[in-house]
């Protein structure tokens, strides 16, 4: 008799719970998951931050946070982990009543892009641990991994080069707005920089002299049209990293930078052009637009872009075109900025297997392993 007793007891107790939980399980349950950081640099680590609210008396002995991310995350932790097209992770959390629970999964941004974390749902078991309970939770996060700066000695080889010749290029520029004193006409001298004031009074021709100018601009035009069939994806990274690495370079170097590159973004939104800036929000900015990059737009664009540029071509403006393409419709645009007084640098990333020898001063190539 006790234990018929004892039998429906339970019964009635499994039976009540079930109906309470599935009644009750998710009143006063959210879930969030964040990162720690807007962005990161390829490379760098942070925290995905988890964040789990009971605000009831009822307790959750088995609740379970799932969520999926893009595998180019390295988590530390890989319990509980699947990895497929995806990173898939679940979280387990034993929630008593009204309890709060936070914790932090650290990563490390392993590739470039934008990440973000879908797919998130909560999942809660009864106090028997028999009937299971899921809720999808419209909720989502993103984070920049910028792309890989470059700093072996190669590449600062490289860069000191390219910030050598704006240098010494604007060195020669005069700052018709800088004036620092007067001195007798030589014959090398232009008619527009005559005193005619002081000539008159010293009965002989006298000259203003001007400082000269560090006011420089340079516009990166990246170009990821390889042309070729080989390895595109490599040698397109390799060049988004680069024009990276020479933005941040350049920002530091005091000098605004601007960015043109013919892409666009997963959706298919062309990336829009960046105008020019020289402090380190505006690096950011740049990165980020690159971090966007899924695909180049063609090579149309970027010739578009060169014959854009030609007309409005000054000696003000140093161009960095970096493009592993470098056949003769672009290279005759390149000789053409150079010809109209522009300064010029271009690097050519280009594969170990298919060697690259520049033909002129002012280009430069990068050799990239194809079988690293």
């Amino acid at each position: 008799m006790r234990l018929v007793t004892a039998t429906i007891i339970i019964f009635l107790v499994f039976i009540i719970q079930k109906i309470v939980y599935a009644k009750l399980w998710a009143k006063g349950l959210s879930a969030t998951c964040r990162f720690s950081r807007d962005f990161i640099e390829c490379g760098e680590g942070a925290d995905l931050k988890l964040v789990v609210t009971n605000e009831k008396s009822l307790p959750l002995p088995i609740f379970q946070l799932k969520f999926s991310l893009d595998r180019s995350l390295k988590f530390f932790d890989m319990e509980n982990a699947a990895i497929t097209d995806k990173y898939h992770k679940n979280e387990v959390f034993a929630l008593s009543g009204n309890q709060k629970v936070s914790r932090k999964v650290a990563f490390v941004g392993q590739e470039r892009g934008v990440v973000e974390i879908s797919n998130v749902s909560m999942i809660a078991k009864d106090f028997f641990m028999i009937s299971t309970y899921a809720k999808y939770v419209n909720d989502s996060d993103i984070i920049y991994v910028f792309p890989k700066k470059k700093t072996d000695m190669p590449f600062n080889m490289l860069f000191h080069g390219i910030i050598g010749n704006i240098e010494i290029r604007q060195s020669l520029i005069e700052d018709r707005l800088t004036f620092r004193g007067i001195r007798p006409y030589q014959p090398f001298d232009g008619m527009r920089s005559i005193n005619w004031k002081q000539s008159a009074k010293s009965h002989e021709l006298m000259v203003n002299v001007r400082g000269y100018t560090m006011d420089c601009e340079v516009r990166v035009l990246l170009n990821l049209d390889t042309n070729s069939m080989v390895e595109i994806d490599r040698l397109m990274e390799e060049a988004i990293s680069i024009a990276s690495s020479c933005v941040r370079r350049i920002i530091n170097s005091k000098m605004a930078v601007s960015l043109y590159v013919n892409a666009c973004d997963a959706s298919g939104r062309v990336i829009p052009k960046s105008e020019s800036g020289a402090d380190i929000s505006h690096a950011i900015k740049i990165d980020k637009s690159l971090t966007e990059i899924k695909n180049s737009i063609g090579l149309d664009a970027f010739i578009e872009k060169l014959d854009e540029e030609i007309e409005e071509a000054s000696e003000n403006i140093h161009y960095l075109i970096i493009s592993s393409y470098h056949k003769k419709d672009v290279m005759d645009r390149v000789d053409r900025l150079h010809e109209l007084g522009a300064g010029v640098s271009m690097i050519v990333p280009y594969y170990d297997a298919y060697p690259y020898k520049p033909e002129k001063d002012y280009i430069q190539g990068w050799e990239v392993p194809i079988n690293e």
